[in-house]
Protein backbone atom coordinates (compact mmCIF):
# COMPACT_ATOMS: atom_id res chain seq x y z
CA UNK A 1 0.00 0.00 0.00
CA UNK A 2 3.06 2.45 1.20
CA UNK A 3 4.37 2.29 -2.52
CA UNK A 4 1.43 2.70 -4.62
CA UNK A 5 0.56 5.72 -2.16
CA UNK A 6 4.27 7.06 -2.80
CA UNK A 7 4.16 6.17 -7.01
CA UNK A 8 0.45 7.83 -6.68
CA UNK A 9 1.64 11.25 -5.12
CA UNK A 10 4.73 11.37 -7.21
CA UNK A 11 2.29 11.04 -10.83
CA UNK A 12 -0.18 13.26 -9.16
CA UNK A 13 1.61 16.04 -8.58
CA UNK A 14 4.35 15.55 -11.60
CA UNK A 15 0.96 15.23 -13.96
CA UNK A 16 -0.03 18.81 -11.91
CA UNK A 17 3.39 20.16 -12.76
CA UNK A 18 2.51 20.11 -16.78
CA UNK A 19 -0.75 21.57 -16.01
CA UNK A 20 0.40 24.02 -13.77
CA UNK A 21 3.17 24.76 -17.16
CA UNK A 22 0.48 25.13 -19.38
CA UNK A 23 -1.05 27.84 -16.96
CA UNK A 24 2.28 29.56 -16.63
CA UNK A 25 2.28 29.73 -20.59
CA UNK A 26 -1.28 31.90 -20.23
CA UNK A 27 0.10 34.13 -17.36
CA UNK A 28 3.42 34.74 -19.00
CA UNK A 29 1.78 35.65 -22.78
CA UNK A 30 -1.16 37.97 -21.14
CA UNK A 31 -0.59 39.42 -18.54
CA UNK A 32 2.32 41.87 -20.17
CA UNK A 33 -0.27 42.31 -22.83
CA UNK A 34 -2.62 43.42 -19.96
CA UNK A 35 -5.33 40.55 -20.78
CA UNK A 36 -7.09 38.38 -18.17
CA UNK A 37 -5.51 34.77 -17.74
CA UNK A 38 -9.27 34.07 -16.50
CA UNK A 39 -11.16 35.14 -19.50
CA UNK A 40 -11.09 34.09 -23.06
CA UNK A 41 -10.21 31.04 -24.93
CA UNK A 42 -6.42 29.75 -26.51
CA UNK A 43 -6.48 30.21 -29.63
CA UNK A 44 -3.49 30.14 -32.70
CA UNK A 45 -1.35 33.24 -32.62
CA UNK A 46 -0.74 32.85 -36.66
CA UNK A 47 -4.66 31.79 -37.79
CA UNK A 48 -6.96 32.99 -34.37
CA UNK A 49 -8.60 29.51 -34.76
CA UNK A 50 -9.65 28.67 -31.47
CA UNK A 51 -7.89 25.61 -30.07
CA UNK A 52 -9.90 22.60 -29.17
CA UNK A 53 -9.46 20.15 -25.81
CA UNK A 54 -7.27 17.70 -27.80
CA UNK A 55 -4.84 20.90 -28.89
CA UNK A 56 -4.14 21.66 -25.44
CA UNK A 57 -2.86 18.73 -23.23
CA UNK A 58 0.40 19.58 -22.27
CA UNK A 59 3.45 18.87 -23.95
CA UNK A 60 2.06 16.06 -26.19
CA UNK A 61 -0.54 17.87 -28.04
CA UNK A 62 2.50 19.71 -29.30
CA UNK A 63 4.37 16.58 -29.64
CA UNK A 64 1.48 14.89 -31.49
CA UNK A 65 0.89 18.26 -33.67
CA UNK A 66 4.71 18.13 -34.61
CA UNK A 67 4.69 21.71 -33.71
CA UNK A 68 2.27 23.09 -36.35
CA UNK A 69 -1.25 24.29 -35.76
CA UNK A 70 -3.92 21.97 -36.24
CA UNK A 71 -5.66 24.03 -38.42
CA UNK A 72 -3.52 26.81 -40.34
CA UNK A 73 0.18 24.35 -39.93
CA UNK A 74 2.05 27.75 -38.82
CA UNK A 75 4.77 26.48 -36.06
CA UNK A 76 4.27 26.74 -32.80
CA UNK A 77 6.83 27.71 -30.89
CA UNK A 78 8.84 25.03 -28.72
CA UNK A 79 8.83 27.16 -25.24
CA UNK A 80 5.09 26.28 -25.17
CA UNK A 81 6.66 22.49 -24.43
CA UNK A 82 10.06 23.66 -22.94
CA UNK A 83 8.22 25.41 -20.00
CA UNK A 84 5.44 22.89 -19.61
CA UNK A 85 8.34 20.23 -19.14
CA UNK A 86 10.65 21.77 -16.81
CA UNK A 87 7.74 22.65 -14.76
CA UNK A 88 6.24 19.06 -14.78
CA UNK A 89 10.02 18.18 -14.02
CA UNK A 90 10.53 20.76 -11.27
CA UNK A 91 7.21 19.06 -9.42
CA UNK A 92 8.49 15.66 -10.27
CA UNK A 93 11.85 16.32 -8.36
CA UNK A 94 10.02 18.35 -5.61
CA UNK A 95 7.28 15.54 -4.89
CA UNK A 96 10.29 12.62 -4.75
CA UNK A 97 12.32 13.93 -2.28
CA UNK A 98 9.18 14.70 -0.19
CA UNK A 99 7.17 11.85 -1.00
CA UNK A 100 8.25 10.21 2.18
CA UNK A 101 6.99 12.99 4.58
CA UNK A 102 3.91 14.42 2.31
CA UNK A 103 2.23 11.42 0.83
CA UNK A 104 0.91 9.86 4.03
CA UNK A 105 -0.95 12.77 5.35
CA UNK A 106 -3.50 11.11 3.31
CA UNK A 107 -3.50 8.43 5.55
CA UNK A 108 -2.78 10.10 8.63
CA UNK A 109 -4.79 13.75 8.44
CA UNK A 110 -4.46 14.34 11.46
CA UNK A 111 -0.82 14.21 11.97
CA UNK A 112 0.10 17.60 12.53
CA UNK A 113 4.10 16.94 11.67
CA UNK A 114 2.47 15.35 7.78
CA UNK A 115 0.24 18.52 7.83
CA UNK A 116 3.29 21.08 8.58
CA UNK A 117 5.67 19.07 5.65
CA UNK A 118 2.62 18.98 3.28
CA UNK A 119 1.57 22.92 3.52
CA UNK A 120 5.38 23.44 3.15
CA UNK A 121 5.74 21.64 0.14
CA UNK A 122 2.77 22.68 -1.87
CA UNK A 123 4.46 26.68 -1.09
CA UNK A 124 7.40 25.44 -2.49
CA UNK A 125 5.76 24.35 -5.24
CA UNK A 126 3.48 27.24 -5.66
CA UNK A 127 6.94 29.55 -5.00
CA UNK A 128 8.33 27.55 -8.13
CA UNK A 129 5.43 28.48 -10.70
CA UNK A 130 5.71 32.43 -9.29
CA UNK A 131 9.33 32.26 -10.16
CA UNK A 132 9.06 30.35 -13.57
CA UNK A 133 6.60 32.99 -14.47
CA UNK A 134 8.41 35.94 -13.66
CA UNK A 135 12.24 34.76 -15.38
CA UNK A 136 10.32 34.25 -18.20
CA UNK A 137 8.01 37.95 -18.61
CA UNK A 138 11.61 39.38 -17.88
CA UNK A 139 13.26 37.63 -20.49
CA UNK A 140 10.60 38.55 -22.96
CA UNK A 141 9.83 41.74 -21.85
CA UNK A 142 12.64 43.04 -19.43
CA UNK A 143 9.81 43.47 -16.92
CA UNK A 144 9.02 42.27 -13.59
CA UNK A 145 5.62 42.48 -11.46
CA UNK A 146 4.90 43.85 -8.22
CA UNK A 147 2.56 41.37 -7.74
CA UNK A 148 4.74 38.38 -8.26
CA UNK A 149 7.15 39.69 -5.99
CA UNK A 150 4.46 40.44 -3.16
CA UNK A 151 3.05 36.84 -3.25
CA UNK A 152 6.61 35.07 -3.17
CA UNK A 153 7.35 37.11 -0.43
CA UNK A 154 4.13 36.36 1.32
CA UNK A 155 5.00 32.54 0.96
CA UNK A 156 8.12 32.93 1.93
CA UNK A 157 7.45 34.41 5.04
CA UNK A 158 4.09 32.15 5.80
CA UNK A 159 6.89 29.09 5.70
CA UNK A 160 8.86 30.82 7.97
CA UNK A 161 6.55 31.26 10.52
CA UNK A 162 4.32 28.07 9.50
CA UNK A 163 5.43 26.25 12.61
CA UNK A 164 4.22 29.31 14.78
CA UNK A 165 0.99 28.75 13.13
CA UNK A 166 0.42 24.86 13.62
CA UNK A 167 0.98 25.72 16.93
CA UNK A 168 4.15 23.37 17.52
CA UNK A 169 5.54 25.77 20.29
CA UNK A 170 2.31 26.23 21.25
CA UNK A 171 0.10 29.37 21.47
CA UNK A 172 1.65 31.89 23.96
CA UNK A 173 3.63 35.20 24.33
CA UNK A 174 6.69 33.20 23.32
CA UNK A 175 5.05 31.95 20.21
CA UNK A 176 3.78 35.32 19.07
CA UNK A 177 7.06 36.61 19.93
CA UNK A 178 9.21 33.58 17.83
CA UNK A 179 6.67 34.34 15.03
CA UNK A 180 7.29 37.80 14.65
CA UNK A 181 11.20 37.35 15.22
CA UNK A 182 11.11 35.01 12.02
CA UNK A 183 9.28 37.59 9.93
CA UNK A 184 12.00 40.16 10.75
CA UNK A 185 14.54 37.82 9.48
CA UNK A 186 13.26 36.53 6.77
CA UNK A 187 12.44 40.21 5.77
CA UNK A 188 16.08 41.27 6.56
CA UNK A 189 17.57 38.36 4.82
CA UNK A 190 16.05 39.37 1.60
CA UNK A 191 17.17 42.87 1.84
CA UNK A 192 20.20 42.35 3.14
CA UNK A 193 20.67 40.37 -0.29
CA UNK A 194 19.00 42.77 -2.43
CA UNK A 195 20.92 45.61 -0.67
CA UNK A 196 24.19 44.08 -1.23
CA UNK A 197 23.10 43.39 -5.42
CA UNK A 198 22.24 46.93 -5.43
CA UNK A 199 25.31 48.34 -3.88
CA UNK A 200 27.69 46.30 -6.12
CA UNK A 201 25.70 47.61 -9.52
CA UNK A 202 25.83 50.66 -8.32
CA UNK A 203 29.98 50.62 -7.95
CA UNK A 204 30.51 49.00 -11.01
CA UNK A 205 28.15 51.33 -12.99
CA UNK A 206 25.43 48.66 -13.71
CA UNK A 207 21.45 48.63 -14.32
CA UNK A 208 19.58 47.95 -11.20
CA UNK A 209 16.14 48.91 -11.78
CA UNK A 210 12.44 47.77 -10.61
CA UNK A 211 12.51 45.10 -12.52
CA UNK A 212 15.73 43.58 -11.15
CA UNK A 213 14.51 44.44 -7.65
CA UNK A 214 11.32 42.65 -8.61
CA UNK A 215 13.05 39.49 -9.56
CA UNK A 216 15.82 39.16 -6.57
CA UNK A 217 12.71 39.39 -4.05
CA UNK A 218 11.12 36.82 -6.15
CA UNK A 219 14.29 34.69 -6.44
CA UNK A 220 15.08 35.17 -3.14
CA UNK A 221 11.42 33.95 -1.56
CA UNK A 222 11.45 30.53 -2.97
CA UNK A 223 10.78 28.19 0.33
CA UNK A 224 13.80 26.45 -1.08
CA UNK A 225 14.33 23.66 1.73
CA UNK A 226 10.99 22.39 0.30
CA UNK A 227 13.50 20.49 -2.16
CA UNK A 228 15.75 19.34 0.90
CA UNK A 229 13.09 17.59 3.37
CA UNK A 230 15.29 14.45 3.42
CA UNK A 231 18.76 16.54 4.63
CA UNK A 232 18.23 16.60 8.08
CA UNK A 233 21.57 18.79 8.86
CA UNK A 234 20.74 22.71 9.04
CA UNK A 235 24.11 23.25 8.15
CA UNK A 236 23.91 21.15 5.32
CA UNK A 237 20.35 21.88 4.03
CA UNK A 238 21.67 25.84 3.84
CA UNK A 239 24.66 25.10 2.11
CA UNK A 240 22.40 23.67 -0.72
CA UNK A 241 19.94 26.32 -0.48
CA UNK A 242 22.54 28.99 -0.68
CA UNK A 243 23.89 27.18 -3.79
CA UNK A 244 20.68 26.73 -5.83
CA UNK A 245 19.90 29.89 -4.85
CA UNK A 246 22.81 30.96 -6.72
CA UNK A 247 22.97 28.83 -9.52
CA UNK A 248 18.97 29.88 -10.52
CA UNK A 249 20.36 33.71 -10.15
CA UNK A 250 23.11 33.47 -12.45
CA UNK A 251 21.09 31.49 -14.71
CA UNK A 252 19.14 34.50 -14.89
CA UNK A 253 21.59 36.96 -15.29
CA UNK A 254 23.08 37.86 -18.73
CA UNK A 255 25.88 40.26 -17.25
CA UNK A 256 28.51 38.83 -15.58
CA UNK A 257 28.49 41.18 -12.77
CA UNK A 258 24.69 39.79 -11.69
CA UNK A 259 26.17 36.33 -11.85
CA UNK A 260 29.02 37.22 -9.63
CA UNK A 261 26.79 39.01 -7.29
CA UNK A 262 24.86 35.65 -6.93
CA UNK A 263 27.86 33.86 -5.85
CA UNK A 264 28.81 36.42 -3.30
CA UNK A 265 25.46 35.90 -1.24
CA UNK A 266 26.24 32.41 -1.34
CA UNK A 267 29.37 33.00 0.01
CA UNK A 268 27.68 35.07 2.45
CA UNK A 269 25.25 32.43 3.68
CA UNK A 270 28.31 29.83 3.84
CA UNK A 271 30.23 32.41 6.13
CA UNK A 272 27.15 33.16 8.76
CA UNK A 273 26.55 29.68 9.14
CA UNK A 274 30.25 29.18 10.35
CA UNK A 275 30.40 32.05 12.43
CA UNK A 276 26.75 30.89 13.77
CA UNK A 277 28.35 27.28 14.37
CA UNK A 278 31.44 28.64 15.99
CA UNK A 279 29.33 30.88 18.08
CA UNK A 280 27.17 27.79 19.35
CA UNK A 281 30.56 25.82 20.16
CA UNK A 282 31.98 28.50 21.93
CA UNK A 283 28.97 29.39 24.37
CA UNK A 284 27.15 26.19 25.04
Amino acid sequence: MTGFLYGFFIVFFTLLGFIIGSFLNVIIYRIPAGRSVSKGHSMCMTCGHTLGAADLVPVFSWLFLKGKCRYCGAPIASRYAKIESFTGLTFCIASVVAVEYCAPIILWPDNISLIFYTIYFLMFIAGCAVAISSMMILYDTGKCFTGFAITAMTLKILSSILPYILGFYGYNKEALLGSFEQIVLTCGKVAFSVGLTAILCLIFKRKYGKAEVLIDIVMLSIPYYGLFFSAGDEYLRTVITALVYGSLMSITRSDKLRKYSAITVFVIYIVYMAVRFCLIKIFQ
